[in-house]
């Protein structure tokens, strides 16, 4: 009888070692299927951004409206779509930098500009915009000004209360305003582009970024949304979240450019090429890597993923602080020699 007992228990074991070990081997082979097919669309994205043709921009409409485009990614994609003969509505605060902008790209490119000049810190700016865009054949929106707070925690960022909303009113309200502004012309005709440009940050929260990670988890989902809305109407919602690109914002991190961190050009080209083929890229081959690669941590171990984002940003803000102590003392050095 003993032997039996002993028997049966030996057989459950291993009964339950063989289920476990049928678990393992399912767990396994669903990740390296998914890695495959992520392998395969990171083989297919990097062959469109090196590759593909252009699409005809102008056969959407004569014109292209674009947000915060006086430097940066901004105005690369002002200029790249006046290179492909699109006429350029240049939208900005500043506004002897916006002339500047539209004349050289008058001059380069030869074709006409329309500067408007607005802060999109305030909200009674969209009714000017609607009436000075008035009579345009808009084909393109690029919703591109940004704005990004100090790392630091939440309450440590100086005057927090008017910093916050001046981010969401900048990050947020510009990309449903202008786009509440544009699409109607767009849906009308049954055809338009609208680029969304985010961040790599929209994918898991950002510790010490916490307001403009947030604002960029907002843009991601309303891009998603309109782009289901309105497919059936002609309109092709293009999300993009980029990591490093090499802008006044990078230069006040005190990064090199490079492969990882394109020139804004080099960027912008490269995003222009899969504007109707992907519906959401980092924009550039070597970001969608890093992209997809960030997806699959925040899936499989999300908190771990929020930890590893906060100490990495906490390493680099230290970093950034070290160095600018000592471009400083390399300064004060060199004053007294």
């Amino acid at each position: 009888m003993r032997c039996l007992e002993a028997k049966e228990r030996i057989d459950t074991r291993m009964d339950g070692w063989c289920l476990w070990s049928e678990f393992s081997w399912m767990v396994t082979l669903s990740v390296l299927a998914w890695e495959g097919v992520q392998l395969f669309h990171l083989t297919r994205r990097y062959l469109i951004h090196a590759y593909a043709p252009y699409p005809p921009f102008t056969s959407y409409g004569a014109w292209a409206v674009v947000t915060g485009c006086t430097d940066g990614i901004g105005l690369s994609y002002a200029k790249e779509l006046a290179r492909h003969g699109m006429k350029i509505a240049l939208i900005s605060r500043n506004p002897d930098k916006l002339e500047t902008v539209a004349w050289q790209i008058e001059k380069e490119f030869g074709v006409e500009t329309r500067a408007i000049q607005a802060d999109f810190t305030k909200l009674d700016i969209y009714e000017g915009i609607k009436e000075k865009l008035a009579g345009l054949d808009v084909g393109i929106l690029v919703n591109n000004v940004g704005m990004a707070t100090r790392r630091s925690p939440f309450l440590d960022v100086p005057d927090g209360g008017k910093t916050y909303q001046d981010v969401l009113l900048v990050n947020n309200m510009s990309t449903v305003r202008m786009t509440h502004v544009v699409l109607p012309g767009m849906v009308e005709k049954r055809k338009g582009i609208i680029i969304n440009v985010s961040s790599i940050s929209d994918i898991s929260p950002v510790p010490l970024t916490a307001t403009y990670s947030a604002t960029k988890a907002f843009i991601y989902s309303l891009s998603r949304s309109l782009a289901y809305e309105y497919k059936n109407n002609g309109i092709l919602v293009h999300q993009v979240d980029p990591w490093y690109v090499y802008t006044k914002m990078m230069y006040k991190l005190l990064l090199p450019t490079g492969l990882m961190a394109p020139t804004p050009d080099i960027f912008v080209r490269s995003d222009l090429r899969s504007i109707t083929k992907v519906h959401v890229t980092s924009g550039y081959w070597l970001h969608d890597i890093v992209r997809e690669v960030a997806r699959f941590v925040d899936f499989i171990a999300p908190t771990a993923a929020t930890n590893i984002v906060g100490w990495a940003i906490k390493k680099d803000s230290e970093r950034v602080m070290q160095k600018r102590a000592e471009l400083k003392q390399q300064k004060a050095d060199a004053k007294t020699t």
